[in-house]
């Protein structure tokens, strides 16, 4: 047989304000969070990351000439190992390519590197993104 709670323990008192407070606006939080979460997933569009090469800078270094670049994704997709490649030319001439691959560029964002060139770039210099996988 159960035993009765003792008159005035603290089984016997209604939960204080504070308690409902905190569970009501914990319940509109969740219940916001699941609404934002299902919107996204409904209205997000399924194309391809959309990727964008922008040289940043251009400077002598110890190891010969660094090239600093943005790689800019406006799709709401992340492109997994971006392959960005960056040439020196002569009129139409390839002088020199240099490449490198980055982990990753997320959805709406932007990830920067470098490539390094043995012949000086200043305005001769292409870069762009040549490939990429889906993660």
């Amino acid at each position: 047989m159960a035993k009765s709670p003792k008159p005035g323990s603290v089984e016997n008192r209604r939960a204080h304000w504070i308690e409902w407070t905190t569970g009501a606006v914990s319940t509109i939080l969740i219940t916001a969070l699941i609404g934002w979460i299902s919107y996204q997933a409904a209205t997000q569009a399924d194309g391809p990351p959309d990727l964008s090469v922008t040289i940043v800078s251009s400077a002598g270094s110890a190891g010969g000439y660094l090239v600093m670049f943005d790689v800019n994704n406006a799709a709401d997709r992340t492109a997994a190992a971006v392959v960005v490649r960056g040439e020196i030319t002569d009129n139409d001439n390839v002088i020199e390519t240099a490449e490198i691959t980055l982990d990753y560029v997320p959805a709406r964002s932007k990830a920067r590197g470098g490539l390094i060139f043995r012949n000086d770039p200043a305005g001769r210099s292409r870069v762009s993104a040549t490939g990429f996988s889906e993660p």
